[in-house]
């Protein structure tokens, strides 16, 4: 990534607040969208938690900043994935995921067994009223996620949807830091500067 820079009278200066900002807003973002899974309670291993990194870069649209996790299935969580026979949760429909479809990635039951061993709980067999192996368990769990989808946490989009407005405030605030300091030093390297 390049730096970026203001050109003022042939001469470039750095835009250091710009991308101080940008980084302000990615950990600030990063920050809400922890808090947002911690309150919904996604926390399991933190492979997802801790996986988000600040990185500031450049496309052809500008410089931006993103948060995107590094594990496969941040948009399941994020967006939610519509169930094979019904949706029950509010915004699911949204979700560009469903199962049953045949598109997605298999191993949603190894990914449940796991799940279920490290939470330690067991359903109790209604017939005999012993508790059911981690297997039995997680094909039960299994079986009602696909049925039924997963709810989307939004953890990801929502919290930069409100952070939008605080976001444009700042980068506003450091875009004028950044023009002022190039206009102060640009008068100070051209002192004869004829202002009309």
């Amino acid at each position: 990534m390049s730096k970026p820079t203001i050109e003022i009278g042939g001469v470039e200066y750095p835009m250091n607040q710009l991308i101080k900002a940008l980084q302000k807003i990615g950990k600030i973002w990063r920050k809400n969208a922890r808090i947002s899974l911690r309150k919904q309670d996604k926390v399991n291993t933190g492979a997802l938690y801790n996986s988000m990194s600040v990185a500031v870069g450049e496309d052809n649209d500008g410089y931006f900043v993103n948060i995107t996790p590094q594990v496969h299935y941040w948009e399941f969580v994020d967006k939610g994935v519509q169930g094979a026979s019904r949706n029950i949760f509010s915004r699911q429909s949204e979700s560009p995921f469903k199962f049953g479809s045949g598109k997605g990635p298999r191993g949603l039951r190894g990914a449940i067994d796991k799940w279920v061993a490290k939470k330690g709980f067991q359903f109790s067999d209604k017939k005999t009223g012993r508790f059911m192996s981690f297997k039995s368990t997680a094909f039960v769990v299994s079986r009602a996620i696909y049925n039924r989808g997963l709810k989307p946490t939004f953890f990801i989009s929502d919290t930069m949807k409100r952070l939008k407005p605080k976001a444009i405030k700042m980068l506003g605030q450091a875009l004028g830091e950044d023009v002022a300091n190039a206009l102060r030093l640009n008068l100070k390297l051209n002192k004869n500067l004829d202002l009309k």
